[in-house]
């Protein structure tokens, strides 16, 4: 009876601190738009139109998001044809930095120079990637990446 209390207990405790989802930080950015027809507003975070969102935040001087950004392009690509909306962000560099970055992207980015958004998710690395469902609620998250697409979705749930 002790084992099966116990057992209970600790069910309880991870359940508090792992099981349940944390809300999808909001902030409103800077949206880097070479495209004047493009209707992006700046918002990110919240509630998803469909079912699921990603969020991807890259920063300008970091090696893995350099390696990424071809992977990041074609998943952005392909998630988008499938109706799930994907915003990428670049932030934590100078304004002038991000701006020079977001050029390499073939789509509208929003940009977080001071890290704003990066702060409110808690996040203490870059890349990383958060997927929220229609609710604003992340259901899951992943630092870092892969270069293999059907892998990174996997680890995402996406």
């Amino acid at each position: 009876m002790n084992k099966l209390y116990l057992l209970g207990i600790i069910g309880l405790v991870v359940f508090l601190f792992f099981g349940q989802s944390s809300d999808m930080p909001t902030a409103n950015l800077q949206v880097h738009n070479e495209d004047p027809y493009n209707e992006m507003d700046g918002s990110v975070g919240g509630r998803c139109l469909g079912g699921k969102c990603l969020t991807v935040y890259v920063a300008p001087w970091c090696p893995a998001c350099k390696s990424l950004r071809p992977t990041i392009i074609d998943m952005v690509e392909t998630l988008e044809k499938e109706g799930i909306e994907v915003k990428v962000i670049i932030g934590k560099d100078s304004q002038q930095a991000t701006e020079q970055y977001a050029k390499s992207y073939p789509f509208p980015v929003l940009l977080d120079p001071q890290g704003n958004f990066f702060q409110k998710a808690n996040q203490r690395g870059v890349p990383f990637f958060m997927v929220s469902d229609s609710k604003g609620k992340v259901v899951s998250q992943m630092a870092g990446g892969t270069t293999h697409i059907p892998t990174m979705r996997e680890q995402l749930k996406i």
